[in-house]
């Protein structure tokens, strides 16, 4: 039975959280916007990003087609791991109504 998403009101953050280097990946490899990432806050040795389920939905489209379109086997398999971090997010939270 597959799991019941939390409900959380449209707009919402989530605390993400970041390793310098999935952000340096992040920022230097898509075509996210070039200020993504300089308002995490340092916390428990990680980069604290707050986003909403929308904010994730785009930048994993910028980090997929990245990791598509790359011929580094190192830079997509570590593109598609932070894919699938944000995708845990998009699979254990819902903000739009019924």
């Amino acid at each position: 039975m597959p799991q019941k998403r939390k409900k959380i009101p449209y707009g919402s953050k989530l605390p993400i959280y970041f390793s310098e280097e999935e952000l340096r990946l992040i920022r230097e490899r898509t075509f996210v916007d070039p200020d993504f990432g300089h308002l995490a806050v340092a916390e428990r040795g990680k980069l604290k990003l707050e986003l909403s389920l929308d904010d994730i939905e785009e930048v994993q489209g910028y980090i997929a087609a990245e990791a598509n379109h790359t011929n580094n086997k190192k830079v997509q398999r570590e593109l598609d791991q932070i894919y699938e971090k944000l995708q845990r997010f998009l699979d254990n939270y819902d903000d739009q109504e019924e």
